[in-house]
C-alpha cells in the first residue's frame, strides 16, 4: 500500500484536493489519517464514495478509501493505514491512538442511503492502536490483521471506519482524522512487490530496484461499478472478479514518471506469464507497445521473472527488460 511503503501524498492540501471540492487546510502540527498501505496512488485515487444518497455534492469529513485484501489459500491478508503529520515537523516523541469510528460510520452510511455495513469484528484485529512519532519523522503506520477473508461476502459493501482519537495534546485534523475505509477484494497476486532487474535500451542499461504495487481492480470495479479514469481507449472494464490478471507500472520509476506507462500481467494455467499494455483498465495504452518475452509466476515463493521489451514511437529507440519481482506483502 514505505519503509517498504510508497510514498502516497506530498502534503495534506493535495490530500483534500484529490477528496473534496477545496482544499480545506489545518493548523499546523496536525495529525491526520493519508491513505492506505495498497492504495490505488499510481492509478488516480479520488474519493468518490462521499456522495449523497443522490449523487449530490462530496461530504466534507467523511473521507473514504479502498483497501484492497488479497484473497489467498491461507484466509489472511495484512493491511495498514498511514497517519501524517501535517506542518513543520515536531522535536519530541509523539503517541498517537486511533479506534473505530462507529459514530462517523453511522453519520457517513445515513448520507449514503445506508448501503454499507460494518465489517464484522471476526474479520479483522488491530494488533497495536498506537503508534509513536519518532521525533523529526512525519509519517507511521497503524498495521490490520485480516483473517477469515475467504469466509468474507464481498459482494456486501463493508467498510472498517478509523478515527484519530488522541495525540497528546496536539491537533487532531477536523477533515481527515477519521476515514470510511471500504473493503474489496483482490486476487492472490496483488500486493507490494520488490522489482530488481535492467532496463537495456540502445547502448544504456538502466538498473531497476523499486517497490511495485501490483493492484487488481476488479473486484473494485465488480462491487462499485467504475473506478476515475479507469475505461476509454475502447477498454471494456471487467464487471465480475478477475483471478488472473493484475495493473502495475511498466519498467523503472523513469519510465513511469515520464509517460505513465502501465502493464498487465496474465498469470496462464501452466504459471507462464503474459506481458501487455494495459487492456483491462486503459491506463497507458496509447504510450509504448509492450511485446511479451519469456516470462513466468513462481507459486511456491510469489515472485514474477518478467522479461517483456517497447519501441519508443517518437523516437524509435527500443528497450528490452528483464526484472524478478518478490512479494513482500
Amino acid at each position: 500500500m514505505k519503509q517498504l511503503k510508497h510514498k502516497f501524498f506530498k502534503g495534506l492540501c493535495i490530500l483534500s484536493v484529490l477528496s473534496l471540492p477545496s482544499c480545506l487546510k489545518d493548523n499546523p502540527k496536525t495529525f491526520t489519517l493519508d491513505g492506505v498501505a495498497t492504495s490505488f496512488s499510481e492509478l488516480n485515487p479520488i474519493n468518490y464514495l462521499n456522495k449523497t444518497a443522490n449523487g449530490g455534492s462530496y461530504l466534507a469529513n467523511l473521507n473514504s478509501y479502498f483497501m484492497t485484501l488479497r484473497l489467498d489459500s491461507s484466509g489472511m491478508a495484512t493491511d495498514s493505514v498511514q497517519l501524517q503529520l501535517g506542518g513543520p515537523i515536531l522535536n519530541k516523541d509523539v503517541t498517537v491512538t486511533v479506534d473505530l469510528d462507529n459514530t462517523g460510520f453511522s453519520a457517513f452510511n445515513a448520507k449514503n442511503g445506508n448501503a454499507y455495513q460494518l465489517l464484522p469484528t471476526e474479520f479483522y484485529t488491530i494488533p497495536n492502536k498506537q503508534v509513536t512519532f519518532k521525533a523529526g519523522t512525519r509519517d507511521e503506520n497503524i498495521f490490520i490483521q485480516f483473517k477469515n477473508t475467504n469466509q468474507i461476502d464481498f459482494s456486501k459493501k463493508y467498510i472498517l471506519p478509523i478515527i484519530i482519537t488522541d495525540a497528546q495534546g496536539y491537533d487532531i485534523s477536523g477533515n481527515f482524522g477519521s476515514t470510511m475505509y471500504a473493503l474489496v477484494a483482490g486476487n492472490k497476486y496483488m500486493g507490494l512487490y520488490n522489482s530488481v532487474g535492467q532496463r537495456v535500451m540502445g547502448k544504456n542499461t538502466y538498473s531497476i530496484n523499486d517497490l511495485k504495487y501490483v493492484h487488481d481492480l476488479s473486484g473494485l470495479l465488480s462491487l462499485y461499478n467504475n473506478y476515475p479514469s479507469a475505461g476509454g481507449n475502447g477498454v471494456t472494464l471487467p464487471t465480475s472478479p478477475v483471478p488472473n490478471k493484475v495493473v502495475l507500472n511498466a519498467a523503472d520509476q523513469t519510465i513511469y514518471a515520464s509517460i505513465g506507462q502501465q502493464m498487465d500481467l496474465t498469470v496462464n494455467p501452466d504459471n507462464s506469464v503474459t506481458v501487455s499494455n494495459d487492456y483491462l483498465y486503459g491506463f497507458g495504452i496509447q504510450t509504448y507497445n509492450i511485446v511479451s518475452g519469456p516470462s513466468s509466476y513462481d507459486p511456491t515463493n510469489h515472485i514474477f521473472n518478467l522479461s517483456y521489451g517497447f519501441k519508443d514511437p517518437w523516437t524509435g529507440d527500443s528497450a528490452v527488460v528483464k526484472e524478478t519481482m518478490t512479494l513482500i506483502r
